[in-house]
């Protein structure tokens, strides 16, 4: 909780705040009402002039009732959620797209087509990354850790580099295990906004009692300055994705921590985002429900890429961060299933 009070700073300068004496009764009431320690209102941006329904959003204990309860979340999925080789077999055997797996490394072993070798100095990294870019006829490969959250540890490697990209991240490979994926070829709709890293598309699905799937909601994430990822521990922003018309909806926000900006166009690129219309929306929605299908897990966040064929699941996220949906949404508290899931709980 005490990391979500760090960021008083970038809400002390925010001209778009309310004044002094409403966010105080807010805060008040927010408690009252939530019978809850507010400690969300600053990072869900609740105290600008343009969030009024400020108890429809997710407390902290909310959300870790949902994440935590048995009812929801089935602990072993996370082995296969969690473990980004894991998941990219899984995804293989039951024919769900993704990027494809070239190769991996478990510390100095180093796995490709069907065989092994131990790897102990940059030549031989050197040696093993030149043979597997000889094989793929590709000039990039995608490198992630196989626990790694917000896109840290992530490693765009490049064939025209790779000496002086051994030489950086040689002891980084050496000391954890990756996987080596194709790089993602993005739709060139998506790619207009913003073209350095995959834009993803967030969706949450949840499956009922009934066994009914569910999309509750989406968003889009995009990277910006030069950052190849698309998180927002990187610095990256999210905005709205409308179901109903496919479009991109209100302004894009910045994670508090890293400085709580608000766009309304690509900072890099300028492309307006309110109304811009992404592809492949529909076919994602139901992919995700598809992949929901084969977990037991009843909440799932998707991450997906836009590629000119359709969509790509990036990657699964059990027990997702409600938080970045929850502010796109305007209060996931007033959504009827999140209202179902709540009581369901208590139960």
């Amino acid at each position: 909780m005490l990391s979500r009070l760090r960021h008083l700073n970038v809400f002390i300068k925010d001209k778009n705040k309310k004044g002094w004496l409403k966010i105080i009764k807010e805060i008040i009431h927010f408690s009252w009402v939530k019978k809850d320690i507010p400690s969300d209102y600053f990072r869900k941006f609740l105290y600008r002039n343009d969030v009024s329904d400020y108890t429809n959003y997710l407390t902290l204990k909310e959300y870790y009732s949902i994440i935590n309860s048995p009812k929801i979340i089935v602990p072993e999925a996370g082995s296969i959620l969690n473990n980004k080789l894991s998941f990219a077999l899984f995804a293989e055997k039951n024919k769900l797209p993704t990027p494809k797996l070239i190769s991996y490394n478990l510390t100095n072993s180093f796995f490709f087509n069907g065989s092994f070798k131990t790897i102990k100095s940059s030549n031989d990294l050197i040696a093993f990354f030149k043979d597997v870019f000889k094989q793929i006829d590709k000039s990039k490969l995608f490198l992630k850790l196989f626990n790694s959250l917000g896109g840290k540890g992530c490693i765009l490697l490049e064939k025209n580099r790779l000496n002086e990209q051994i030489s950086l991240h040689k002891d980084d490979l050496l000391n954890n295990c990756y996987i080596h994926q194709k790089v993602v070829i993005q739709h060139s709709d998506i790619s207009k906004i913003y073209n350095n890293s995959i834009n993803t598309i967030r969706i949450d699905t949840f499956i009922d009692k009934q066994k009914n799937i569910h999309v509750l909601s989406a968003l889009m994430r995009f990277g910006a300055g030069n950052s190849f990822v698309d998180n927002a521990s990187a610095g990256g922003f999210s905005i709205a994705l409308d179901l109903n018309t496919n479009k991109l909806k209100g302004p894009c926000r910045q994670d508090l921590s890293k400085g709580g900006k608000v766009f309304f166009a690509h900072p890099d690129s300028n492309t307006k985002l309110d109304g811009y219309k992404i592809p492949y929306v529909t076919e994602a929605c139901k992919l995700a429900k598809t992949a929901s299908k084969l977990l037991p897990s009843r909440l799932i966040g998707w991450d997906i890429a836009i590629t000119p064929r359709g969509p790509l699941i990036i990657e699964g996220n059990q027990g997702p961060s409600l938080h970045l949906t929850d502010v796109a949404y305007g209060g996931y508290c007033k959504h009827p299933i999140i209202q179902d899931i709540l009581k369901e709980i208590k139960e």
